[in-house]
């Protein structure tokens, strides 16, 4: 099995990364995070966008405002063709923000 690591920094976001894919067939996208919210009570939402389409989106509950939340790793399973792609990380959510204190990391195991 390989890696190729697509997104490995910190925020804030969106972060959208280029490359190239090295296979044509089945791959697993591993993507982790951390988000924070400005408000209590809030959903903290990722959407993960391949190519301009969502394929998947992380989510956690925070209590409290102002106290960075890593979320659940998100293991994405799909069909990549070879050629160039597109990954792009976003936020969801009201009051959902990120700054230089979260990172971001994904990655196609194939």
């Amino acid at each position: 099995m390989q890696v190729l690591q697509i997104i490995n920094q910190p925020g804030p976001l969106p972060l959208k990364a280029s490359f190239t894919a090295p296979l044509d067939g089945p791959a697993l996208l591993v993507v982790t995070s951390s988000l924070w919210s400005t408000v209590s009570n809030s959903p903290l939402q990722l959407y993960v966008s391949l190519d301009g389409t969502q394929i998947a989106t992380g989510q956690t509950f925070s209590n409290a405002p102002t106290t960075h939340r890593v979320l659940p790793t998100l293991f994405i399973g799909f069909a990549l063709t070879f050629g160039q792609h597109t990954l792009t990380l976003t936020l969801g959510g009201s009051g959902v923000t990120s700054d230089q204190n979260d990172f971001f990391n994904a990655s196609i195991l194939y």
